[in-house]
C-alpha cells in the first residue's frame, strides 16, 4: 500500500485527503483500478472516524484506490466542504496515472450529512463558480442514509452547512429538488427505522432520479439505527443494537452497482 496525507488547500478552506494506494507488483493486476473518495458524516460540525478510515480500508481491499476526505465543517459555511470536495476528485484525477486509477471510474461514497454532500457534487452544475475550474463529477455516488432536504428531518446539518439564513441561490442543496439530467448513477441505501435522518430522504432522492430516467439503484433495509456506517463488528460497537449483517450487505451491492457502471 502507499499511503500519504494530503492538505487540501482551496479558496481560503482546508481539509485533510488520506490516500490509500495499490502498490503495483509483477504479482498483481495492472489494470487501472476504480477510485473511491470516502465522505464521512458527521452534521457538517464534525467527521465521523466510523465512517471513514473502516469504510476506506474495506473499499482498499475491494481493489479500489481509496481517499478519506476530512472536509470543513462549521463554523465554516457553505460552498466550504463542498470546494474541498470538488478539489479532491481533480486531485484523485491528477494523481490517475501515478496510482494506476482509472479517471473514468472515480467514484464518491457518502454518510448522512457526508451523503448530503456527495450528493452536492453530484447535483452542483459545471458553471458553479467556486468549483468550476476542477474536474469534480464523479462517475458514480453512493448514498449511505444520506440527509436530502431539511423538511425531511435532521435541519442540525442544514444550520451547521447554511447558518440562520437560508439564502435563495442555495435552495438547490435540498439535493431531490435539484437532481440534473446529467447527474451521475447513483446508489442509494437507508434503513426504515432511522430515527435520525428519515428513509424519505433517500427514497426522495431515487424518486427524483426515476423522473428523469436516471440509473440509481435504492434499498431501504428494515431495521437499523442511524450511523450504522459498515454495520459490522469493526463499526457497531457502540450502535445501538450492535451489529447488522443484513445491512452489511449493502457494501457488496455497492460494490457491484459501481464495478457494473
Amino acid at each position: 500500500m502507499n499511503y500519504e496525507t494530503l492538505k487540501i488547500s482551496e479558496s481560503g478552506y482546508e481539509g485533510t485527503l488520506t490516500c490509500y494506494e495499490h502498490s503495483e507488483s509483477p504479482e498483481l493486476p495492472e489494470k487501472p483500478r476504480p477510485a473511491l473518495l470516502v465522505l464521512p458524516g458527521g452534521a457538517y460540525r464534525g467527521c465521523s472516524d466510523r465512517e471513514a478510515e473502516p469504510v476506506g480500508i474495506e473499499f482498499f481491499n475491494r481493489g479500489y484506490n481509496a481517499y478519506v476526505l476530512r472536509y470543513p465543517c462549521a463554523p465554516n459555511r457553505f460552498p466550504a466542504a463542498l470546494v474541498v470536495a470538488a478539489a479532491s476528485m481533480d486531485t484523485i484525477r491528477k494523481r490517475a496515472k501515478k496510482a494506476n486509477t482509472n479517471p473514468d471510474k472515480v467514484f464518491a461514497i457518502g454518510f448522512s450529512a457526508g451523503g448530503h454532500l456527495c450528493g452536492t457534487i453530484a447535483n452542483c452544475p459545471p458553471d458553479f463558480k467556486p468549483v468550476k475550474k476542477f474536474n469534480f463529477k464523479p462517475n458514480g455516488v453512493v448514498l449511505s442514509y444520506p440527509v436530502i432536504n431539511e423538511k425531511f428531518g435532521h435541519t442540525v446539518s442544514h444550520d451547521n452547512l447554511l447558518g440562520d439564513e437560508r439564502p435563495q441561490e442555495c435552495a438547490w442543496l435540498n439535493l431531490n429538488e435539484s437532481v440534473r439530467s446529467d447527474n451521475p448513477p447513483a446508489f442509494i441505501w437507508a434503513t426504515a427505522s432511522d430515527a435520525g435522518v428519515p428513509a424519505e430522504n433517500s427514497l426522495s432522492y431515487a424518486l427524483a432520479y426515476n423522473k428523469l430516467g436516471l440509473k440509481y439503484e435504492l434499498h431501504v433495509f428494515h431495521s437499523g439505527p442511524h450511523g450504522l456506517s459498515l454495520s459490522d463488528y469493526r463499526v457497531c460497537q457502540l450502535c445501538e443494537g450492535g451489529e447488522n449483517l443484513h445491512v452489511a450487505t449493502w457494501v457488496k451491492l455497492a460494490d457491484e452497482f459501481l464495478r457494473a457502471l
